[in-house]
């Protein structure tokens, strides 16, 4: 087996033009609301009533229609003032973003060595990490991009990260746990509320992107690890 690098997986086609998440809305049939099993309207307005203020970053966005869902309600009751909407995705498809919405904001790049400086009350990521390699390093630069109270969402399938010596992933399990860093098995959803400073102790040692589909039926990327403590 032949284990890629992160800029090799770039090039990869089951990464450039996987399809779980190009459509879908924010609420609805086909939206987040089903996936995460949160409204994301709901959470963003609950946090404007608190704080008088909301932010959202999506990664992996997709077309960015979640977010445009939300950002024309926002202009519709005249609040984007108060809103801030990012997205980002590894492949330029996005909507485009009405000349009257001015408060969303879509960027085109990959995750490898991706940081924020910024905090979000909501962060999502729904079927994205199944196309990431280094899927640990994203999710530790996730955990420190939530706000105080506020909360993060993904799919996540455990099966896709392979540590040596862990088939079981009792270590990933006991890392969660330890940092109070919720995992849904049966429904496979990372939930996490508030920050997190996680050190995985592991190294990197490539993806395979002929793993096969997943649970979703298609195709994913495997991230190979060693434990390095």
């Amino acid at each position: 087996m032949k284990l890629l690098s992160s800029s090799a997986l770039l090039w990869s086609p089951v990464v450039a033009n996987n399809r779980m998440n190009r459509k879908r809305q924010a609420s609805g049939i086909n939206s987040y609301e089903k996936e995460l099993h949160l409204k994301p309207e709901n959470w963003l307005n609950g946090r404007l009533q608190q704080h008088g203020q909301a932010t959202w970053l999506d990664l992996c966005c997709g077309e960015g229609n979640a977010l445009l869902q939300y950002a024309r309600e926002a202009a519709v009751n005249h609040q984007q003032e108060n809103i801030r909407l990012k997205g980002i995705d590894l492949v330029d498809q996005f909507q485009l973003i009405p000349p009257d919405i001015h408060c969303l904001q879509f960027e085109t790049r990959s995750l490898d060595n991706w940081t924020s400086d910024e905090q979000y009350d909501l962060v999502t990521c729904v079927h994205g990490l199944h196309y990431v390699g280094d899927k640990l390093h994203v999710l530790a630069a996730i955990l420190k991009a939530i706000k105080s109270d506020g909360i993060f969402l993904a799919n996540l399938d455990l099966k896709s990260i392979r540590i040596a010596d862990d088939p079981q992933h009792q270590y990933l399990k006991k890392v969660f746990a330890g940092h109070n860093i919720s995992y849904d098995g049966r429904r496979r959803i990372i939930r996490c509320e508030g920050p997190r400073d996680v050190s995985f102790e592991v190294k990197y040692q490539g993806a395979d992107d002929q793993a096969g589909p997943n649970y979703t039926g298609q195709e994913a990327v495997d991230a190979y690890y060693v434990l390095s403590r």
